[in-house]
């Protein structure tokens, strides 16, 4: 079960992105996403 909404704005800039974009914008999320599980308020250099 999702525990978010998309907004349609975001759909529509997410499909408008390159392949390379694309594929930045997951490293970013996923960069994100490991910060928040391993915790210690700190994030990636590349994200703040």
């Amino acid at each position: 079960m999702p525990t978010y909404e998309t907004l349609p704005r975001f759909t529509a800039d997410l499909h408008r992105l390159t392949p390379e974009q694309s594929r930045r914008f997951r490293q970013a999320v996923a960069a994100f996403v490991d910060d928040l599980r391993t915790g210690g308020g700190r994030f990636h250099a590349g994200l703040c």
